[in-house]
């Protein structure tokens, strides 16, 4: 079984809760991510950021000219999803494929519980899950459905 962890980025870039959004969306042309994970001091998982989530900020809830002042203003910890979906780096890769397509979701943090605290310790995005199906489909293999542990 091929695991998450084979095909995660192992360096995630993440930000932190008090990161304004001017420099969030600075990250957002540096890196071209959908996403960053939001980290406290200790490199716990506190949230996820996405572009969707700052596109809802910076246009108001009627798609009004963008609100400049919530750049200079607005930190990420006020814009954040909390509950963010994530997997492990044990998880089948197709189990994370799988969790992709039903929450529609772009690219997931990579979670290890140690010692009770959940570090992020990757992303897995929907290109590595791709990566993965052609390399699987170049080799001829059969792809089957695999459960997360």
């Amino acid at each position: 079984m091929t695991s998450v962890h084979d095909m995660m980025s192992t360096s995630p870039v993440a930000v932190g809760p008090m990161t304004s959004i001017g420099t969030l969306l600075g990250l957002f042309d540096r890196h071209d991510f959908n996403a960053f994970p939001v980290v406290d001091h200790c490199n716990r998982l506190v949230g996820i950021i996405s572009k969707l989530d700052v596109l809802k900020l910076l246009l108001g809830p009627r798609g009004s000219p963008p609100a400049t002042d919530a750049i200079a203003t607005t930190y990420v910890a006020g814009v954040m999803r909390r509950k963010a979906v994530f997997v492990n780096p044990h998880d089948a890769i197709t189990a994370a494929g799988n969790l992709m397509v039903v929450s529609k979701l772009r690219s997931l943090p990579v979670i290890e519980r140690l010692e009770g605290r959940p570090l992020l310790v990757g992303m897995l995005s929907r290109g590595d899950v791709l990566r993965w199906l052609r390399s699987q489909l170049v080799e001829g293999r059969c792809v089957r459905q695999e459960k997360a542990s």
